[in-house]
C-alpha cells in the first residue's frame, strides 16, 4: 500500500486541490489491478492524491476483504469526480465477499466494492454542462451503453454491456474519490442528507420490483423477508396503494423495525413449517376473502420462496427480488396447477428521479430508520464485520465520510 505522504495542499489545474507530489509513482500491479476494474492508472505515472487519502474497501477472490489507497481520479470529459459521502452496503457485497460469486457473476480479480452511493461534485468534465462542483448528487452504479435494442428500448437495466459499480468486473464507489459519467448522477436536494442520498439506490431496487408487480389499489401483498431490500419494497408497495401489506421474517428485531414503519401484519417463520404451513399461516395473518394477491420474495432462500407460492391466491404472482444460490427448486406443477406467475425483477430503469422526489416528499415516511449502524470510512472493515454478525442487528449499514 503507498505510504501517505503529508505534503502542503497545492491548487490543481482542475480547481481541485491535491496534494503536492513528489517521486512515489503508481505501481505496475497496482495499475494492473485498477484496469482490471475499468479505472486508467497508468503504471509509473505520479500516484495522484485528493486532499484526503482515496482509500477504497477491495474484495479477493479468496473471500477477503482489505482497504488500500488508490490513486485520486481522472476527470474524463463526460464525467465528473464526485467525493463520495455515504455509502451503503448492500447484501449483494456481502455474497462477493463470503461466496465470491452471484449466481453467474463472479468475483475472479481484486475488487473495489460499493453502489449505494452520493456525495458532491468535486469536477465536472469539459463536456458536462448539467453540473458544477458543488453539486449534491446520488449516483446511479449501471452505466449502460444507450445504444444496444435493450438500451434503445427502454430497459437499459439489461444492458449486455452495462459496467455496473462494484460488480465484477467494475471497480465500485466504496472509496472517498470517484469518477462517474454525468448521465448517471442525480442532484438531490438541499433538503436531503448524503444519507438518505444513498438509500436511493436501495429503493430503486424496490421501485423497479413494484413498477413490474403494478400493485392495484387496495390489492393485498406479502413481502418476504424484512431487511432493507424487503422493508424498501413494503414501502414502495404501500405507496403504490398495496393493502394490507404482510412482512415476514426470521428475526423478531427486524419485524419490530417493520411494525415502527406502519406495518402491523408481520410473521415470524418458523424454518420447520412445510411449505404447504407457510402458506396457511399467511393467509390466516391476513384473512379470509384478503388472501396475498402479490408476494414479493426478498429473501433468495428457498424455503420462503416455495412458502411464497402456497400462500399466495389461485392467478397470484410471485414477483422475485431477492438473491440466492445458483439454482432453486420450484413447486412447478403446483404453479402451473394454479396459474401462479413468477416474475422476476433486475436493478432498476429511470427510478431516480422519482425515489429522489418520494424520499424528499416523505412518502415513505422516515426512511433514514432503515439506517440502523454508520462508520467511518477508514472503519470500512468493521462496517462490512457488523452486517455478518447476527448480535448487532443490523438492517441498512452506510459508511459515511466527512
Amino acid at each position: 500500500m503507498p505510504s501517505i505522504i503529508a505534503e502542503p495542499v497545492i491548487p490543481a489545474t482542475n480547481g481541485h486541490p491535491l496534494k503536492a507530489q513528489k517521486e512515489e509513482l503508481v505501481t505496475p500491479e497496482l495499475s494492473h489491478a485498477l484496469a482490471l476494474g475499468g479505472v486508467k492508472a497508468e503504471a509509473n505515472s505520479t500516484f495522484q492524491r485528493g486532499e484526503k487519502p482515496n482509500v477504497a474497501l477491495w474484495v479477493r477472490k479468496d473471500n477477503s476483504i482489505y482497504m488500500r489507497e488508490i490513486p485520486y481520479p481522472t476527470c474524463a470529459p463526460d464525467a465528473c469526480v464526485v467525493h463520495i459521502k455515504a455509502t451503503g452496503i448492500c447484501g449483494s457485497e456481502i455474497h462477493f465477499w463470503k461466496t465470491g460469486r452471484i449466481g453467474d457473476c463472479k468475483v475472479d480479480h481484486d475488487l473495489v466494492l460499493g453502489h449505494e452511493s452520493a456525495g458532491i461534485i468535486l469536477e465536472v468534465g469539459s463536456n458536462v454542462t448539467n453540473f458544477k462542483a458543488g453539486d449534491r448528487v446520488s449516483v446511479e452504479p449501471g452505466v449502460a451503453c444507450f445504444e444496444c435494442k435493450q438500451c434503445i428500448s427502454g430497459r437499459y437495466n439489461l444492458c449486455p454491456k452495462v459496467a455496473f459499480s462494484g460488480t465484477p468486473p467494475t471497480h465500485g464507489t466504496m472509496s472517498r474519490y470517484v469518477a462517474h459519467p454525468a448521465r448517471f448522477l442525480h442532484k438531490i436536494p438541499e433538503t436531503m442528507t448524503y444519507a438518505e442520498g444513498a438509500l436511493v439506490e436501495p429503493l430503486s431496487v424496490a421501485a423497479g420490483a413494484v413498477a413490474r408487480a403494478s400493485p392495484k389499489l387496495g390489492q393485498p401483498v406479502l413481502v418476504c423477508g424484512a431487511g432493507p431490500i424487503g422493508l424498501a419494497a413494503a414501502l414502495c408497495a404501500r405507496a403504490a396503494g398495496a393493502h394490507p401489506v404482510c412482512i415476514t421474517d426470521l428475526d423478531e428485531h427486524r419485524l419490530a423495525q417493520a411494525k415502527s414503519f406502519g406495518f402491523e401484519h408481520t410473521v415470524k417463520v418458523d424454518l420447520k413449517w412445510t411449505r404447504e404451513e407457510f402458506g396457511q399461516v399467511i393467509r390466516d395473518k391476513m384473512g379470509e376473502g384478503c388472501h396475498p394477491e402479490i408476494a414479493f420474495e426478498c429473501t433468495g432462500a428457498q424455503s420462503s420462496i416455495a412458502g411464497s407460492i402456497y400462500a399466495l391466491i389461485d392467478g397470484g404472482t410471485l414477483l422475485q427480488v431477492g438473491c440466492g444460490k445458483p439454482e432453486i427448486e420450484l413447486p412447478i406443477m403446483a404453479m402451473s396447477f394454479r396459474e401462479v406467475s413468477i416474475v422476476t425483477s433486475f436493478r432498476y430503469k429511470q427510478t431516480w428521479p422519482v425515489v429522489i422526489r418520494l424520499l424528499n416528499d416523505k412518502v415513505f415516511g422516515d426512511a433514514t430508520q432503515l439506517i440502523t449502524h454508520s462508520f467511518k470510512l477508514e472503519e470500512s472493515l468493521e462496517a462490512f464485520q457488523t452486517c455478518v454478525t447476527a448480535s448487532e442487528r443490523s438492517i441498512k449499514v452506510q459508511i459515511l465520510d466527512d
